[in-house]
């Protein structure tokens, strides 16, 4: 896996990710696996400005997985993790209570006011690469606790 300096911003154009298989966790229990054959394509929309970020949209396309996850959701910024890149939404005042959301605006400020989570709409974003490739997606859920890595 590659190394990212932490907490830092990351500004990118768009890339994708073609998915073969995935694994679904609940509270840390393998609960499904399976193949699937999809597209995560994500966007930044920062009118051509990389010193501030911007809006990230995500796209699932061909969603396999659309009880699991909706195909359309965005992240407010995206910051290097050491092991990962890390999309987020940061909100001051949300509909979950994530630990890693409350720390990351903690240590970097509140991304907006205010952000109400829909079913099946995740909270985080990690990214895993090796080489700059990526290798491996994970979107974190709040209600339940709930991670689906994609791969």
């Amino acid at each position: 896996m590659d190394r990212w300096p932490n907490f830092q911003t990351l500004t990118f154009k768009e890339f994708s990710f073609s998915v073969e298989g995935y694994k679904e966790y609940i509270a840390g229990c393998l609960v499904n696996s399976g193949f699937v054959n999809c597209e995560i394509a994500f966007k930044q929309h920062n009118n051509g400005n990389f010193c501030r970020g911007g809006r990230i949209s995500v796209q699932v396309k061909g969603n396999a997985l659309k009880g699991k996850i909706l195909s359309s959701f965005e992240f407010d910024t995206c910051v290097t993790m050491g092991d990962r890149l890390m999309m987020y939404i940061a909100a001051r005042e949300s509909n979950v209570n994530e630990t890693s959301l409350h720390m990351m605006a903690s240590l970097l400020g509140n991304t907006r006011e205010r952000k109400e989570y829909v079913t099946n709409e995740p909270t985080i974003a990690n990214i895993f690469t090796t080489n700059q490739q990526i290798v491996r997606v994970a979107f974190k859920f709040a209600n339940p606790d709930r991670l689906i890595e994609l791969y």
